[in-house]
């Protein structure tokens, strides 16, 4: 198929360059992010890269935090465990948020990340004006200039997912970044 360049920057919202884009064979985005999926996958082990529901926050996926809104868990890392227990915790409710978009064949408004203890991540506080507690639950809209923090001293499932139901139905009140 053979089609010009501004055409597909319309049809896939394609905002930046390089940009790689992977489809299935009908046609179907199966992620934006195959750049990313390609740096950090480099034998294709994973391909075709359809998304995870929760990712682990990265350098090189941290441009994703400028797509939409994101929920980004922060734990303390330096516990051995603590981001695959963080991921566990959150993953049900993001499947559930997924089916849910993908069921009226709409885009998942939210990504979900869980962002452990490094320097993007120091960067990433500094800039939003974020505590430096954790665990800490929040949801960042970067094009918006806006988060949302849920400071709690333990976060568990019913905690998460009535958070994200509740942004989902604009009933939380945003704080400027």
């Amino acid at each position: 198929m053979k089609t010009d360049g501004p055409r597909l920057n319309r049809l896939y919202g394609i905002q930046g360059i390089p940009t790689l884009i992977v489809l299935d064979i009908k046609g179907d985005v199966i992620t934006r992010q195959g750049r990313v999926e390609v740096l950090n996958d480099t034998e294709c082990k994973e391909f075709p890269w359809h998304p995870k529901p929760v990712l682990e926050l990265t350098d090189s996926n941290a441009v994703q935090l400028n797509e939409g809104p994101c929920l980004v868990l922060f734990v303390d890392s330096d516990d051995d465990g603590e981001s695959e227990a963080a991921k566990q915790l959150i993953q049900p409710i993001a499947e559930k948020i997924i089916a849910q978009y993908k069921a009226k064949d709409e885009e998942t408004p939210l990504l979900f990340f869980v962002a452990g203890e490094d320097d993007m991540t120091d960067s990433l506080r500094d800039y939003t004006n974020l505590p430096e507690a954790a665990p800490l639950l929040t949801i960042l809209d970067m094009s918006a200039r806006a988060k949302y923090v849920m400071d709690v001293e333990e976060i568990t499932p019913p905690i998460v997912e009535t958070f994200v139901n509740d942004f989902l139905a604009d009933k939380l009140k945003p704080e400027p970044i």
